[in-house]
């Protein structure tokens, strides 16, 4: 009698040799994502500064004085249309916050800092009357 099936424990190799090749993929595969959400990350951040340093080379006269330092609220850039109004976080794929999201700016050594924040210590808040 001639069977064109497989049998149960040929199966069974299969789908065992297939569980550990999942094994094996799944960690690197997940790991791969998970620097690229990073890399992604660190990119937005960086568009959020560029947006802010672009900011003060329009308002020079707004950026701090030696030793000070002042604050520009994500929601502030986004109303002058200094960045998108729809910057995503991707590590939980939610927008940044217009408020908890900002830009500490700094003046150390004749050189302006710009140092994005998603929390924590705000120095003085720019205005947030964008008719000036």
């Amino acid at each position: 009698m001639k069977n064109k099936a497989f049998t149960l424990v040929e199966l069974l190799a299969v789908i065992t040799i297939l569980a550990l090749l999942a094994l094996i993929a799944l960690p690197a595969i997940s790991k791969q994502m998970g620097n690229s959400k990073e890399t992604l990350y660190n990119a937005q951040i960086k568009s959020i500064e560029e947006s802010a340093k672009a900011w003060g080379a329009d308002n020079l006269f707004k950026l701090p004085e030696d030793d000070t330092c002042i604050t520009v609220t994500l929601g502030y850039l986004k109303d002058l249309g200094y960045i998108d109004s729809t910057v995503t976080n991707p590590k939980n794929n939610e927008e940044f916050s217009n408020t908890e999201t900002f830009v500490n700016i700094k003046k150390e050594q004749n050189q302006y800092v710009y140092e994005v924040k998603t929390s924590g210590t705000k120095c003085e808040l720019v205005d947030d009357d964008i008719t000036n």
